[in-house]
């Protein structure tokens, strides 16, 4: 793959063809104020009070993928009960998930042309009551729906949605994955302007990573011309360099396509850490030793994008979980990083699995240990994997038992206040 120079992305916006409109849509409430980042700290776009993102995963599941907007299966109003519940604890933030897939999720059908207006509008509905509550809402925006039009830009029909290293690689599909986002932007301005501020920021993926298993890292010699230079695929570094120039160049292109629809808005990548599976830290594929093919993206690269801020996942299992999870993301020299580069870090996921945590009191202990620590850390906010997913029994949710996680985690929520 040798892709030349991104051209400006085409201005023109795919919209649902106004049919959006069919559907009924909850009445939102008064805007929400604008979160902007200035010198590294979340505020209000006007006052410049300083907020900190504070909350929770909203997760439903279907059978082997995301479930919470699929049409005939999103269920309002325990979405609604869950963001009043936020509201009165005084949490501010929730995260969800975008599902790409054909017929449940944001694809009409494999290669059918347009986003399903039936999912846009559950979306919608959504945003609507998370503005109504007061709540700020991160949609992560998974993969790339199989739309007709994203097929073209990619340049052969895609049957599923998936990827692998191509998502960065590939001139077609880092086009596709910003009008991806451009086009989620417009579905919400179309429908109703006043929503835009309620979406604190669009994630670009969940866990941004490559693949040690694809191209071009699979191969273990030889030389990948990429972007108008040479990498060494022997060498560990240049591996890893050859990563980072990618995501920047994708996440760059996100950026500029989300700001075309909305200059205000936001966008984010999270990543899991490289211990996380296995792996030491970046420059190593070469060396380190793991069964797990995947390898994040780097965040101290991340820092160098225009990405608002950065999300960085930390699961801890014991009390020196966090301590190699913080050694194989570079804490120093990324907090250095991205205090010049006046980005925020948050921590998007965290939670309670049951193995490693086997009773509700441990864990609910445990967690508010873990954000007391990651916050010490100058972490500016926190979001707990899950609200109430009972589909995962491996894992404790907040509202498990009596909520004694929820419990601690709104005593956790006074030490996380961010002050004027």
């Amino acid at each position: 793959m040798r892709p030349h120079p991104l051209q400006r992305l085409d201005a023109r916006l795919l919209l649902t063809a106004g049919v959006l409109g069919a559907f009924a849509v909850t009445a939102a409430g008064a805007p929400l104020p604008r979160i902007a980042v200035r010198e590294g700290r979340f505020v209000e776009k006007d006052t410049g009070r300083a907020v900190a993102p504070v909350g929770f995963n909203y997760i439903r599941l279907r059978p082997r993928w995301h479930g919470t907007f699929a049409p005939g299966r999103y269920d309002a109003d325990r979405a609604d009960a869950m963001l009043a519940d936020l509201r009165r604890g005084g949490f501010n933030a929730v995260r969800v998930f975008l599902d790409p897939a054909p017929k449940d999720g944001l694809a009409l059908d494999a290669g059918a042309p347009g986003l399903s207006p039936t999912y846009l509008a559950n979306v919608l509905d959504f945003l609507a009551r998370a503005t109504k509550h007061r709540v700020y809402v991160v949609p992560s925006l998974l993969m790339l729906p199989p739309t007709k039009e994203y097929n073209e830009l990619v340049g052969r029909e895609r049957r599923q949605f998936g990827h692998g290293n191509e998502m960065y690689f590939d001139d077609g599909f880092v086009r596709a994955k910003a009008r991806f986002v451009a086009d989620f932007l417009a579905a919400v301005k179309a429908r109703d302007a006043a929503l835009l501020p309620t979406v604190l920021a669009c994630e670009l993926d969940n866990e941004t990573h490559f693949l040690a298993s694809g191209e071009p890292f699979s191969r273990a010699e030889g030389t990948f011309q990429w972007g108008g230079a040479a990498y060494d695929l022997a060498r560990s570094a240049d591996c890893q360099k050859l990563a980072d120039e990618a995501v920047v160049r994708w996440a760059d292109a996100c950026v500029d396509a989300a700001r075309t629809v909305d200059p205000d808005a936001m966008v984010t990548v999270n990543v899991f850490t490289f211990a996380a599976v296995g792996r030491s830290g970046p420059g190593r594929l070469r060396e380190d030793k793991t069964s797990d093919k995947r390898f994040p993206a780097r965040p101290l690269a991340l820092t160098r994008t225009k990405l608002a801020y950065l999300d960085i996942h930390f699961y801890p299992f014991d009390d020196k979980t966090l301590d190699r999870d913080l050694a194989s993301i570079e804490l120093l020299e990324l907090r250095a990083a991205a205090g010049k580069a006046g980005k925020p870090l948050i921590m998007g996921e965290f939670g309670a699995f049951r193995k490693a945590w086997p009773t509700l009191e441990q864990a609910a202990a445990a967690m508010k240990a873990h954000v007391a620590r990651v916050r010490g850390l100058g972490f500016a906010g926190w979001l707990y994997w899950t609200y109430d997913t009972d589909e995962q029994p491996f894992l404790w949710n907040a509202r498990s038992g009596k909520g004694e996680v929820l419990e601690s985690l709104r005593e956790a929520l006074e030490a996380t206040h961010v002050r004027k």
